[in-house]
C-alpha cells in the first residue's frame, strides 16, 4: 500500500524521496494521479485530520469561520475528541459578508466576545440533521438554547437556514448554515 505513508503528511507535500524520485522517472501521468489520491484521503475523516476544525477549513464556503476559530480559547478546541463530540454550526462566508462592517475586526480584537459568538454555534454531541431536528430548542455550548423549526424540506435553527448538512468529522459533524448567529446579550 504505497498511500500509507503520504497520508500522514498534508495534502500535496510529496517530499519524499521515492515517491520524488518515481515522479521524476515517469511521465507525470502516476504523479497527478498520486495528489489526487492524497486529496481525496485527506477527506476522509477517519485518516486522522478530519476533525471539525479540518472539515471546516477545507470547506471552500466556511473560510471565515475557520479563520476565527483559532482566535478564541474555545475554537482552539474544537480539535479535541473528548465528551459526546460536537456540531458546529457554520455561517457561510457569505453569512459573514452580511455582518455589519467592522463586526469581524472587533471580534479579533475582543476574543472573549468571539468565544461566546463561536460557542453560540456549537451543539454538544454529535448531531446529525434527524438527531438535530428531534430538538425544539438544542443546547449549545454558551449555556444558551437554539429554536430548531423544521418545515416541508426545510430546516433552521435560530432562525438560520441550514444550507450544507451532515459534514462528518472525526469528533462530531458540520451544518452549514446562511446567517451568523448572534447570541442574546447577558
Amino acid at each position: 500500500q504505497p498511500e500509507t505513508p503520504a497520508a500522514d503528511e498534508p495534502a500535496g507535500d510529496a517530499e519524499k524521496p521515492d515517491e520524488a524520485a518515481k515522479a521524476d522517472g515517469e511521465d507525470g501521468e502516476d504523479a497527478g494521479d498520486a495528489k489526487a489520491d492524497a486529496k481525496a484521503d485527506a477527506k476522509a475523516p477517519a485518516k486522522g485530520g478530519g476533525d471539525v476544525v479540518a472539515i471546516l477549513a477545507a470547506n471552500p464556503n466556511t473560510k471565515t469561520f475557520s479563520e476565527l476559530l483559532p482566535l478564541s480559547d474555545y475554537g482552539k478546541g474544537l480539535h479535541g475528541t473528548e465528551g459526546s463530540g460536537f456540531t458546529v454550526l457554520a455561517p457561510s462566508d457569505e453569512a459573514f459578508a452580511k455582518l455589519p462592517k467592522g463586526t469581524i475586526d472587533r471580534w479579533k480584537k475582543k476574543p472573549a466576545e468571539l468565544d461566546e459568538v463561536i460557542r453560540y454555534h456549537v451543539i454538544l454531541g454529535n448531531n446529525d440533521v434527524n438527531k438535530l431536528t428531534n430538538f425544539r430548542t438544542a443546547p449549545t455550548a454558551s449555556g444558551k438554547e437554539l429554536e430548531v423549526k423544521v418545515s416541508d424540506n426545510e430546516i433552521t435553527v435560530q432562525g438560520a437556514r441550514l444550507i450544507e448538512t451532515d459534514l462528518t468529522a472525526s469528533n462530531g459533524v458540520v451544518h452549514v448554515i446562511d446567517r451568523v448567529l448572534t447570541p442574546p446579550k447577558k
